[in-house]
């Protein structure tokens, strides 16, 4: 066969070539005498596969397989690249002849320009897409048909585009456009009406250049230009971060503009670059006045600290914050917070810039003055309190140490003063605290110190006394000042102070030893008599640790079954007839036996307890007084002792009516003993109480009489049947004709009310005489009767009343 563009051959049904031309030995590089007619597909296949075109392994395996395949005779297509680097696209068909498989015709085209061709199409294109996914922005492009026909990634990432609606084939601009108004993507509004919109605008083929807001917040920069061939390129950047960017530098100028605070920007040496409005305002300075100077101009470091220090620190440490003063314009010196933050160049790392930001705290300093006046200040009597007292000690003693000086503590109590508040009112008692606190600042000197800790309690201190005598000086100053009255709205109020003083180093080495000391010595000036000053002994110590030990014992007797009430006999003076018992109180400790009642019932007193004991007291007096007449007694008179806190309170009528009530006793048998001294406290007040146990039938004797102070006036208006004689007088009325006149005269006076009177503490007939010849009406003591258990005197007054 001649010449043709292409190889050809022919194999007959036996794989024999039969036909040929020249391209087919020239494309398949077969030498001229191995191709003849007749020869065998494998033999000119083994000629290749001898040169490894089939690449690696046995020839002979080549060269069967691929005789294998010829003989199935199926028609093939493929492209082959040979060693050479020629690449031809093999073809080939069975030939029938008449219907009957004849051969195998083949096609050997020379492709290698064309691969080549489009070799470098594909690299272009491939080059174009990794350019274009290399743009940090989205791009589109639509042909003039509004196909869109390439896009990178970042198109379908910025846009929100799922991948699966571009998978079907070229979507075109009308379906986007779709899809972005269903969603919402350019705002509410109808989707056809949006769609037709966009349309016609797209229509025209303008460059355009926008920024859109995409429903997630995203800002985005739109770019469009048409090409020559019809097509529209489009580009899209995300802007978010540039209008973040700019809407926070609009926002930090404002807040440099506006803020409250100073801010003052510095060069690496603190060379000031520029300043806001409020440190113009702050320090008087304008912008141009400071630029160019140093901060440490105006801003006082301490004292020990030099501009190079502070700057050697801060670079250091990267920041710095806290005081220092500044100096104004006007040369005053202003409080301030500061901060300084160190600002490092992105490239260097080395220090840059610094900023100031300044806080104006005069107010806030004032305010903390305030406070800490506050925390250490007296709201009634503006004198410093405990706080303030004990950071004075902290300071006082360190110096008394190391100057071995002496240091006079006083601990003042106010007597009587519970009682001024609890019947006039807290307004008065207020008052009167201001007018004492007045007095005792009057007395010291200004290196003392007075305060106040609470209630009626004062403490002061005298630093650098030459010795104890000067510190009984000022004590008596102090009684003097508080022994004139006080007036406070119409009331003239009377109170004395009860001074207990402590000397440091002597009686303590401490704050908190010398105070307690001082109180101690304070509570023994109360036992003395109060109005009076003592100073601490050791011995008031074990005296004090005795009451504490009373108290706290106390405290459970009544829950542990320890106290026990025993009845001493009263009789007519005349008839030494039993007209009536009093009730006592005994406490049997189980550690440490009989305890007296001079020891524990001062302490229940001053604590409060005698309350909740006083009301034991009643309840278990009555109950024994019915219980006896219900054994078989002749009713008689059952006398109880009232404190003065019991009569202050205000429920006392109605613990009387309680006690009675429960008892079933008849409120003409019980008859409370009442002290001179408690219904003086209050005069007015008893006066009412009083009438309303009188009220309900009760007696009432005034006990202790002629130990206190009582006016006459006063005494004519209580409702009071008894009085009875202390036993102080009686003791002695046989030789002091002074007790003897006492009691003569109380009974005198006590039938001039119309009151009956009882002497206790009768001891010997000649006492008894004396009382008798002179008119007393009943008599009590251990001349007829010690006090006596409960079921020792029903029997000894069963006994007398049945002789009777």
């Amino acid at each position: 066969m001649s010449a043709m563009p292409q190889g050809i051959s022919v194999f007959d049904e036996h794989l024999h070539l039969r036909v040929w031309n020249q391209g087919f030995l020239d494309v398949l590089n077969l030498p001229a005498e191995a191709v003849f007619d007749g020869v065998h597909f494998s033999d000119l296949i083994r000629i290749p596969a001898s040169r490894g075109e089939y690449g690696p392994g046995d020839i002979e395996e080549h060269v069967r397989r691929i005789t294998a395949l010829a003989l199935k005779f199926e028609p093939h297509r493929f492209e082959r690249t040979r060693p050479g680097g020629l690449t031809h696209l093999v073809q080939g068909e069975p030939l029938f002849i008449d219907g009957q498989l004849s051969g195998f015709i083949t096609t050997y085209t020379d492709i290698t320009e064309r691969k080549a061709a489009e070799e470098s199409l594909r690299s272009q294109h491939d080059l174009l897409q990794t350019v274009i996914e290399s743009i940090p922005s989205a791009v589109s492009l639509f042909d003039k048909d509004q196909k869109l026909v390439l896009h990178n990634q970042e198109f379908l990432h910025l846009l929100d585009i799922p991948a699966s609606m571009l998978a079907r084939g070229p979507v075109d601009l009308e379906s986007l456009f779709r899809f972005n108004a269903t969603r919402g993507e350019y705002g509410p509004g109808n989707p056809d009406e949006i769609v037709n919109t966009l349309m016609a605008r797209a229509a025209q083929r303008k460059p355009h250049h926008f920024e859109r807001m995409r429903p997630n917040g995203k800002t985005l920069d739109v770019r469009g230009v048409p090409l020559p061939d019809g097509s529209f390129v489009t580009i899209y950047t995300d802007i978010s971060e540039q209008r973040n960017s700019a809407e926070r530098e609009q926002l930090a100028q404002k807040v440099f503009t506006h803020t409250p605070a100073g801010i003052i920007f510095t060069d690496e040496a603190h060379r000031i670059l520029s300043i806001n409005p409020a440190t113009t305002l702050m320090t008087g300075y304008e912008a141009f006045e400071l630029l160019g100077h140093t901060v440490f101009g105006m801003i006082n470091l301490h004292n020990d600290q030099t501009p190079e220090d502070f700057q050697a620190m801060v670079v250091e440490r990267g920041s710095w914050n806290g005081e220092l003063d500044v100096t104004t314009k006007n040369g005053n010196d202003c409080p301030v917070g500061i901060r300084v933050t160190r600002v490092d160049d992105p490239r260097s790392g080395v220090p840059a810039h610094y900023i100031w930001i300044l806080a104006d705290i005069t107010e806030r300093r004032q305010a903390e003055e305030r406070m800490r006046h506050i925390a250490q200040h007296d709201a009634l009597t503006g004198l410093p309190n405990r706080l303030a007292l004990l950071m004075r000690l902290a300071q006082l003693l360190p110096e008394a140490r190391r100057h071995q000086w002496n240091i006079a503590i006083m601990f003042i109590d106010l007597d009587r003063f519970k009682i001024i508040n609890d019947t006039l009112g807290h307004q008065i008692g207020d008052e009167m605290l201001r007018e004492v606190a007045c007095r005792l600042s009057s007395v010291i000197r200004e290196t003392d110190f007075v305060a106040r800790l609470g209630g009626d309690e004062f403490v002061i201190l005298l630093p650098g006394i030459a010795t104890p005598a000067d510190a009984a000086i000022v004590a008596n100053k102090i009684i003097a000042a508080l022994s004139t009255a006080i007036q406070v709205d119409g009331h003239e109020l009377h109170t004395s102070p009860s001074i207990g003083i402590s000397l440091f180093p002597d009686d303590g080495p401490d704050g908190d030893s010398i105070l307690k000391n001082a109180d101690t010595a304070m509570y023994h000036a109360k036992s003395a008599g109060r109005n009076n000053y003592q100073f601490f002994a050791t011995e008031m110590n074990r005296v004090t640790a005795e009451r504490l030990d009373i108290e706290r014992k106390l405290r459970h007797a009544i829950a542990r079954n320890e106290l026990t009430l025993c009845f001493q006999p009263q009789f007519g003076a005349h008839s030494n007839q039993p007209t009536g018992v009093e009730a006592l109180l005994r406490w049997l400790h189980p550690t440490d036996g009989m305890i007296r009642p001079d020891r524990f019932i001062p302490v229940a007193e001053e604590t409060g307890i005698i309350v909740e004991i006083g009301e034991w007291v009643l309840r278990n007096a009555c109950r024994e007084m019915k219980h006896w007449i219900d054994a078989g007694l002749l009713p008689m008179r059952m006398a109880v002792n009232v404190s003065a806190r019991q009569l202050r309170r205000r429920d006392f009528c109605e613990t009387v009516a309680g006690a009675l009530a429960e008892s079933g006793l008849p409120p003409e048998l019980l008859e409370l003993e009442i002290t001179e001294s408690s219904v003086m406290e209050n005069p007015d007040e008893a006066i009412v109480i009083l009438q309303r146990l009188g009220r309900m039938g009760v007696t009432l004797a005034i006990d202790d009489f002629g130990t206190g102070y009582s006016s006459l006036a006063y005494l004519k208006l209580f409702p009071i049947d008894h009085l009875k004689i202390d036993r102080s007088f009686v003791a002695d009325i046989e030789h002091d004709l002074n007790d003897r006149a006492i009691a003569f005269g109380t009974i005198a006076l006590a039938h001039s009310l119309g009151l009956n009177v009882i002497a206790e503490g009768v001891e010997t007939e000649d006492q008894l005489d004396l009382l008798r010849s002179n008119g007393c009406d009943e008599v009590q003591g251990y001349l007829f009767s010690k006090p006596l258990n409960s079921a020792a005197a029903f029997a000894f007054l069963h006994a007398r009343q049945t002789t009777e």
